[in-house]
């Protein structure tokens, strides 16, 4: 099982040409779980919803969950989700609301199966 942390640190060292299917998902997650919704052009639909700032984190935490099943099913279908939790980070105090999305991927579907 891989975990997919939305804190961009898998996307600090980009390979667009990734050793395998595996690595391609994981990446392709990453990607999904650090774009601001409408901000990519020509993939507007692609990425979480920036209109949840300033929203109560219980709230947000449960409509979060929802789009990143949506987004992934919809943009990296091959990507088999185990699961979906939020951590806080050590410097964020409660009440700033910074939430960063933890992805468990239990495994990847390969082309053709």
């Amino acid at each position: 099982m891989e975990i997919v942390r939305g804190d961009g640190k898998l996307l600090e060292n980009i390979d667009l040409a990734p050793a395998n299917v595996h690595q391609e998902v994981l990446q392709n997650v990453a990607i999904i779980l650090d774009t601001v919704m409408k901000s990519a052009p020509m993939l507007r639909g692609l990425g979480l919803p920036g209109e949840l700032l300033k929203r109560p984190i219980n709230v947000v935490e449960n409509m979060l969950v929802a789009y990143i099943y949506d987004q992934i099913d919809e943009y990296e279908p091959r990507a088999i989700i185990g699961g979906v939790t939020f951590e806080m980070p050590d410097y964020s105090y409660p009440l700033q609301g910074i939430l960063i999305p933890v992805v468990e991927i239990e495994g990847v579907e390969e082309d053709g199966d």
